[in-house]
């Protein structure tokens, strides 16, 4: 509607000079004139003020210039549209649509026709949701037969003379256990167990030893536990008959030899039993041999039950 106000306001103007006084002074602000006044003088520019005393016109240089509507003469429309100020940013240029697209919705409802429907998204196809969606974790029953051999090494030092029954025990496997072609327990597990016998050395009989087993497999990650069932482990200290008859022996002879200096025949006699005597005692106030199994102590744990343990396979 104001577009047309325009074009009606254009048309009057260009008809020709106006009476001073009449409808075409009430000509709207912004638009560019020449005013032609009585006195014969002109003043070109652009209209920024109308109101019943005057006419304000502003020249391109920025003077504004006020003429009374007694002294016009005649008004020349320039144009009926007023430019943008130059300090306004412009506005965007909007593409031309074609013919098809450029009726707004309020022709389109005027003429019935209905707008276009949104188009309906695309569905995903079923292979990218195949490939999208991750594959789920699969798992397998494994069973490490009876009688398998686990190589492990002690990284808890055990002894016959500082362990107690009960005392934990740890060690790690040396070499994974596999079972059909999967990977059962990882190299690098760390075996549980613990003592089951301590005995230490006696001063005449008995000799020192130890005893213990292994109950469980602590697998990594979110492996969990494994309880296995798995043989006793015995080690017993070498015995030292041998050593204490040579005590015995090597008393009796040096007192042999002493008493025949001494007194001759019935003196190496007396000094053989005397040594002798001497020999036992020593051999009666020392203990046997300790049985020591340190850190880093090879070992082999055989399973005495089946093993099975649930493995994830992909």
């Amino acid at each position: 509607m104001k577009n047309l106000l325009l074009g009606l306001a254009l048309v009057a103007a260009l008809a020709g000079c106006s009476r001073p006084g009449s409808d075409t002074l009430n000509i709207p602000v912004g638009t560019d004139v020449t005013i032609q006044k009585k006195d014969g003088a002109g003043v070109e520019g652009r209209v920024v003020e109308v109101n019943t005393e005057q006419i304000v016109v502003e020249s391109k240089d920025g003077v504004k210039t006020p003429v009374p509507r007694a002294q016009i003469a005649s008004i020349k429309t320039l144009t009926a549209l007023a430019e943008k100020p130059a300090d306004q940013p412009s506005a965007a240029v909007e593409e031309p649509k074609p013919a098809a697209e450029a009726k707004t919705a309020a022709e389109k409802a005027t003429s019935g026709e209905a707008p276009a429907a949104p188009k309906a998204p695309t569905a995903p196809r079923a292979d990218d949701i195949a490939k999208s969606t991750p594959k789920p974790l699969e798992f397998r029953e494994v069973t490490v037969p009876a009688g398998t051999v686990l190589r492990v090494t002690l990284t808890t030092p055990v002894a016959s003379d500082t362990s107690n029954v009960e005392d934990a025990v740890r060690a790690t496997l040396q070499n994974a256990v596999t079972a059909d072609g999967i990977t059962v327990l990882p190299a690098g597990a760390t075996v549980l167990g613990h003592v089951t016998s301590a005995q230490r050395s006696a001063k005449v009989k008995g000799r020192a030893s130890v005893a213990l087993r292994f109950n469980s497999v602590d697998l990594s990650g979110d492996g969990g536990r494994e309880s296995i069932q798995s043989g006793t482990i015995t080690r017993v200290a070498q015995s030292t008959k041998k050593k204490d008859a040579a005590k015995i022996g090597i008393g009796a002879g040096a007192g042999a030899i002493i008493g025949g200096i001494v007194g001759g025949g019935s003196g190496a006699a007396k000094g053989a039993a005397i040594g002798g005597g001497a020999g036992t005692g020593a051999v009666l106030a020392t203990r046997g041999d300790e049985v020591r199994l340190p850190a880093g102590t090879p070992l082999s744990v055989k399973l005495t039950a089946p093993l099975t343990v649930r493995v994830q396979v992909r």
